[in-house]
């Protein structure tokens, strides 16, 4: 989900991808929807995206930004389709989709002969989850230059009875062992975490474990002291995470979409620390009367800021999804010490639709970004008059159905009169008010003899004292 539809209101809020603390430095990677994810991508890690956006345009970028309802923030959004996605118009038996480093990345992003790099992310497989029986690799860690051919590690879902999740290794002379798999099961519609440990060198050492977010069980766990981690030729050896698979088997494949979240990346002392641990924020909001309201009229909502394990940092407050004709304004753009109340005030206008429109309100700290979703209910009503005209001898009397329609939950009252009439003419509506925004109501007119006879424009309106709308009609009155 990109948002490009939604009109944005965007507070203060600075974009900040290294994070600095006393015990340990790292390189993190988030999304929280502040711009595009390829720009975001490329800001960290020093390299664009490999998508297979040049075949597929229509469908626009393959990596967005969503939220997830279990996290309550905004991940990164993989998402790759059986046709006509492939590899970057350049291989057609397999697909790519994959953010990495490179040569021209950063040094700290890097890999160096006898580097020791230590990786952290979270990702979560859909439901029904599908690889073939040849490769479907979700990360890999690959040389950049010299002998690049083939992948040095990667994590790779394959098709079986049952399905299982793989972590394969290639050495230097090109032969393939498979280290370890696990059943697939367990990591399909749930948010897991890894964290991998690699030292560059022909002797190198590699740890990967594997942990479930919700509890912290852990699914899967390998470590190993002596493996050819180093390529010939090789000066720079890189991550990457993503979808790359084959499509020799394209039966067996589906549409997915896999999310990522939180890429962390650390050399030498120091290390990614699972953010479970760190210092954190939770956002809370309450709509007051639900979040409901009439057009013209404001919507307000708390804003609560919880502080975890011990953030101090600033938040800042942003709200996204405001329909066209809105604006809106926090009593308190900017929480300090990490934690705080504001109010969020909604200013509709009379122009704007009816509807109901979900709203996203992001507290974001740094890296740190976590929503909130409330909605906005903007009710209002129709009026109808009929019939459209209506012709009357003087002296006559004549009638007209008056029905109020309720838009988006309007349930509000409304006082019906009549303007227009002539001279010696008197009406009355029965009921006069609609309770409850529905209903209808008759408009009873009464001619005299005195009546001049003529074409007379009626004015027929409904009022809530907010919000009036008005419906034309014809009274057309003959000779007695």
């Amino acid at each position: 989900m990109s948002h490009r539809w939604l009109r944005t209101l965007k507070l203060a809020v600075p974009v900040v991808f290294l994070v600095v603390t006393p015990a340990f430095s790292q390189v993190v990677l988030t999304a929280d929807d502040q711009v595009d994810a390829y720009t975001r991508v490329k800001s960290v890690l020093g390299a664009s995206p490999e998508t297979p956006d040049c075949s597929h345009p229509t469908f626009g970028p393959h990596i967005t930004q969503t939220i997830d309802n279990d996290l309550s923030k905004y991940v990164f959004l993989f998402n790759i389709h059986v046709t006509p996605d492939n590899d970057r118009c350049s291989a057609f038996d397999r697909q790519r989709l994959e953010i990495k480093t490179e040569g021209s990345s950063p040094a700290y992003v890097k890999g160096f002969l006898n580097d020791s790099v230590a990786f952290r992310w979270k990702f979560k497989l859909p439901a029904g989850f599908q690889p073939s029986t040849s490769f479907t690799h979700i990360h890999q860690i690959k040389a950049y230059d010299g002998d690049a051919s083939a992948p040095i590690m990667t994590l790779t879902p394959r098709k079986g009875s049952p399905n299982s999740l793989q972590l394969i290794h290639i050495n230097s002379s090109g032969v393939t062992t498979q280290l370890t798999q696990t059943d697939l099961a367990p990591f399909v519609g749930v948010w897991v975490e890894a964290y991998e440990k690699i030292t560059y060198n022909t002797h190198g050492t590699y740890s990967l474990v594997i942990n479930r977010l919700s509890d912290g069980a852990q699914l899967f766990s390998y470590a190993n002291n002596d493996l050819d981690l180093w390529r010939n030729g090789t000066t720079v050896v890189r991550p990457k995470w993503g979808i790359y698979r084959s499509l020799n088997h394209p039966e067996q494949l589906r549409d997915e979409q896999v999310e990522y979240d939180r890429f962390c990346l650390a050399k030498a002392t120091d290390d990614c620390v699972s953010d479970q641990t760190l210092p954190d924020l939770a956002v809370k909001t309450e709509a007051f009367l639900g979040g409901k309201t009439v057009v013209g009229r404001d919507a307000l909502y708390g804003v609560t800021v919880t502080s975890l394990r011990g953030l101090t940092a600033d938040v800042n407050l942003s709200v996204t999804g405001l329909p066209a004709g809105a604006t809106a304004s926090f009593s308190q753009p900017t929480l300090h010490g990490g934690s705080g109340y504001s109010v969020l005030k909604v200013s509709t206008s009379g122009a704007m639709p009816a509807g109901v429109y979900p709203l996203v309100i992001s507290a974001v700290s740094g890296v740190l970004s976590h929503v909130s979703q409330p909605t906005l209910t903007v009710s209002d009503f129709s009026l109808t008059v009929s019939p459209s005209s209506g012709t009357v001898q003087a002296g006559g009397a004549l009638t007209y159905a008056a029905t109020i329609t309720p838009l988006a939950g309007f349930d509000e009252g409304v006082v019906l009169y009549v303007k227009g009439l002539p001279s010696g003419t008197y009406a009355y509506f029965a009921p006069p008010l609609v309770s409850n925004g529905s209903g209808g109501s008759t408009l009873h007119v009464y001619t005299t003899r005195w009546t001049p006879p003529g074409t007379y424009a009626l004015e027929v309106s409904a009022s809530n004292w907010w919000l009036t709308h008005t419906q034309a009609s014809t009274l057309v009155v003959t000779g007695p």
